[in-house]
């Protein structure tokens, strides 16, 4: 049997459907630039910050904000940013956006505020940014999620010097989700201060003979946040100083939902211009409906313990081992005070092992089962002494 129609006909027919395929991808696929904008700008005045733009340039999935300026809650000037492209923008669930990548130009900004203060900020660039829909009552709404940012370089300069530099920032999050929690790390690649300009005399003569008159390192953070019960589990927070040693926190609390977050916005707004007081009853409030389930603090010593007390010893005219031997008979007298022999014994044990060699030394609360705020703040205006057990603090070094 012969085709109903010839090869020719055929080849005809199947390149007008791919056009006309394409241009419905196409229409299918360009985007409202306007409300992309307006979202961005909502998201970001939901942190207290201001998103201006002088007009929205759209082609397709890309969408162009030019002459942006940006600037924070208590910021009295502006900082210009240029033109901030948003590409590979597609819909999602509900209305909402997401942004495959914005990327911002490098910021170049003197203050006028402040003489010759200068802020550079270089290579900066967000992933998987989701933008939600417009007037959305979903909790989760209220958080900014992405996938992945960096900026590669920030410098801050005063009077014609830089005064702190960061290289290598980043930060990472898994999907944000109401059965999932989600896994966040940020991290700074290096830093570098210089405190020569430290005004004070007495700070400023210390840090020269202890030789950090400049100070760099790295910053890495981790941990999740399940937005079920809201709890947060900071699993490694450290700093780490160059030829000084590191310090290590980890802090595990509940009660901290998308709807706490939310609370907190709006009690923020509605303190504004209000007395300190307010402000802290209000926080206060909020306070409330956390539970403590655990924290550590630990520092790993790189010299920095043994250059103090040198120091230290120096200013008294007295030999290292002198004020280490007067710090060991002096703290089982303060550690007395605090109600509680067996902890006393347990810290006065570790500051001397430490004192003696150190190495690290490390405090950590971590309660049988979570302890609600409103037992802590309690505790802490009727017995103050009782905490160490209720949150059952202990102390080791060397460990």
């Amino acid at each position: 049997m012969r085709p109903t129609y010839s090869l020719k006909s055929g080849l005809h027919l199947m390149a007008a459907t791919t056009a006309l395929v394409v241009v419905f991808a196409g229409s299918a696929y360009a985007v409202d630039g306007n409300a992309v904008a307006a979202r961005l700008k909502g998201i970001y005045s939901q942190y207290g910050a201001t998103l201006e733009y002088g007009n929205v340039e759209s082609s397709g999935t890309t969408v162009v904000l030019k002459d942006t300026k940006v600037s924070g809650k208590d910021d009295k000037e502006s900082f210009k940013v240029g033109d901030v492209t948003l590409s590979d923008i597609a819909d999602a669930d509900g209305g909402a956006f997401k942004v495959g990548l914005i990327t911002v130009p490098d910021i170049d900004h003197t203050s006028k505020e402040e003489a010759n203060g200068r802020v550079i900020i270089q290579g900066i660039s967000i992933e998987g940014v989701m933008l939600p829909p417009e007037n959305s009552t979903d909790p989760l709404a209220q958080v900014l999620q992405f996938e992945k940012a960096e900026i590669k370089h920030v410098a801050v300069s005063a009077n014609g010097k830089e005064a702190l530099t960061l290289d290598a920032l980043s930060g990472i999050r898994s999907p944000l989700s109401a059965t999932t929690p989600m896994k966040f790390t940020s991290n700074i690649g290096s830093f570098k201060a210089d405190l020569s300009e430290v005004q004070d005399p007495k700070t400023k003569d210390a840090l020269k003979a202890l030789g950090y008159e400049t100070l760099s390192g790295k910053f890495d953070m981790g941990g999740t946040w399940n937005t079920s019960d809201g709890r947060i589990n900071v699993e490694k927070m450290d700093v780490t100083f160059d030829n000084a040693g590191a310090l290590g926190i980890k802090i595990d609390l509940a009660g901290i939902t998308p709807d706490f977050v939310k609370n907190v916005k709006e009690a923020t707004k509605n303190v504004d211009g209000k007395p300190d007081d307010a402000k802290g009853m209000a926080m206060l409030g909020l306070m409330q409906q956390l539970s403590f389930t655990g924290a550590s603090i630990r520092f790993d010593d790189a010299s920095l313990t043994n250059k103090a007390l040198d120091y230290a010893a120096k200013q008294q005219g007295a030999k290292r081992t002198d004020l280490v031997n007067q710090g060991k008979a002096i703290l089982p007298m303060m550690a007395a005070q605090l109600g509680n022999a067996e902890f006393a014994q347990a810290l006065g044990t570790a500051v001397s092992a430490y004192l003696d060699s150190p190495k690290n030394i490390e405090i950590k609360a971590a309660p049988a089962k979570p302890v609600p705020f409103a037992i802590i703040a309690a505790g802490g205006m009727a017995d103050p002494k009782s905490l160490i057990k209720t949150l059952g603090v202990t102390v080791n070094a060397n460990q």
